[in-house]
């Protein structure tokens, strides 16, 4: 039998408890969670089963420790990224990468120098519907052109919810908005099939209501609620991405439009997923084809591909700390021009 995989957990608020589930249903993998606050990490840790210590450094300095899995404040990514590197441990990081102001290209040569793993939690990649528009836009393309598809002409990305959970993702100061939590997993969507993106624009930003009501309070929110971006990606395909903090009942979807069809994909259940073609083309009739995968649960996916690289040593296909560098810079240009 495989020796167990350790796995350290650094931060233990709600994506913490995600991550952990997802583990536990992995064979042969034991977890040590640290926090901050040594409280709330044993709280968690008594919650899932988990062991547990008093602080980051006593993960970092275990050598039974293989990997860490970084759920702490965006701020402080970077420097906990290099320290567990440094420390000879793989690691998967929540979104985003840094904070905009922050300048994480350092990381990438620090990696390159190693022979780390390090993943960012950037989920909607592991969606399946999503995973099939990608093989379809760029595995099965010549010079940018889809086979299936032809090329694309319009694409747009939205993803809602109506916020109000917690006080932290209304507040700037917090690191809250639209953008921060919502706008950024789309704008990765689009950069995965279209990218590089250009001529990023800010066509609406705003605070649609600035009064909410969370746990029982009334709050004042100071960071946007609404956003809605215009870009082009490869072969000039005009995308819109939107996000927000005020649609009643979560909504996600991708809807493209393309010279022998379309695309629809959603992580919903309740929302239609399907391909429409013109012409039967990569084993896809004419007419509409629905795309069912049934319930995949993303966290599980996400998780059990991380523990395979580390086990295989295979560089990651996706959302790694490259292709974060490359959305860190179509996010900052966001910031500017809101700034502006």
């Amino acid at each position: 039998m495989m020796k167990k995989l350790k796995i350290g957990i650094i931060g233990c608020g709600k994506q913490a408890e995600k991550h952990i589930l997802s583990l536990k249903k992995i064979p042969n993998i034991s977890l040590v969670l640290s926090d901050i606050n040594p409280e709330i990490a044993e709280n968690l840790a008594k919650k899932t089963g988990a062991s547990w210590t008093k602080s980051v450094e006593e993960i970092l300095n275990d050598f039974e420790v293989k990997a860490v899995v970084i759920c702490t404040p965006t701020p402080t990514h970077i420097e906990l990224i290099k320290e567990a590197i440094n420390a000879g441990k793989d690691v998967f990081c929540e979104k985003p990468l840094c904070e905009y102001q922050q300048d994480p290209s350092e990381l990438k040569e620090l990696i390159k120098n190693t022979d780390r793993i390090v993943m960012i939690g950037y989920i909607y990649r592991f969606v399946p519907v999503f995973e099939e528009a990608y093989r379809l836009i760029r595995e099965q393309s010549i010079n940018g052109i889809s086979l299936v598809f032809g090329k694309i002409l319009s694409a747009y990305f939205r993803l809602g919810g109506r916020g109000s959970h917690q006080v932290w993702k209304h507040k700037k100061a917090t690191g809250g908005g639209a953008i921060n939590e919502m706008l950024v997993h789309m704008v990765d969507l689009a950069n995965w099939y279209f990218g590089p993106l250009k001529n990023i624009e800010v066509i609406s930003y705003d605070l649609r209501c600035p009064k909410r009501i969370i746990n029982g309070e009334e709050i004042i929110a100071d960071a946007e609620d609404f956003v809605m971006i215009r870009c082009y990606g490869q072969n000039g395909v005009e995308i819109y991405c939107q996000a927000d903090l005020i649609t009643p009942a979560f909504t996600q979807y991708v809807e493209m439009q393309a010279e022998n069809g379309s695309f629809m994909g959603s992580i919903q259940a309740d929302m239609p997923s399907y391909i429409f073609l013109k012409e039967s083309r990569g084993g896809y009739p004419a007419g509409k084809t629905s795309l069912n995968y049934g319930y995949r649960n993303v966290w599980d996916i996400q998780m059990l591909a991380f523990i395979q690289a580390i086990l295989t040593r295979k560089s990651l296909d996706r959302n790694t700390v490259e292709d974060s560098i490359k959305l860190h810079k179509i996010m900052k240009e966001i910031k500017r021009q809101i700034e502006r």
